[in-house]
């Protein structure tokens, strides 16, 4: 067992190295900050005022159904308009 480790372990390692450098160039060709901020303003200007907006129209449904109360309804409407606009508002400040 002790031969066979001292035997493999050169072979080992350089399969190991050999794995890591290409992963390493690639790495440094990908710029992943631009596209965090890409995601990021996306979600912000984009999905988060389309998923309120989608909620509003499912509370207000509800609503009409009489499967919520209006109170809540009138919470969770002023609530989403809130996350809706200043998810909206804070993404026009141009993160990417």
């Amino acid at each position: 067992m002790n031969t066979a480790i001292k035997r493999f372990f050169p072979v080992a390692m350089f399969m190991m190295v050999a794995l890591c450098v290409p992963e390493l160039a690639l790495a440094a060709g990908a710029d992943t900050g631009e596209s965090s901020m890409s995601s990021i303003n996306s979600w912000l200007m984009t999905w988060i005022p389309l998923a309120a907006t989608v909620l509003i129209i499912v509370s207000s449904i509800a609503w009409i159904a009489h499967m919520l109360p209006a109170s809540w309804a009138v919470r969770i409407v002023i609530g989403l308009i809130v996350v809706g606009s200043a998810s909206y508002l804070v993404g026009l400040f141009g993160l990417s």
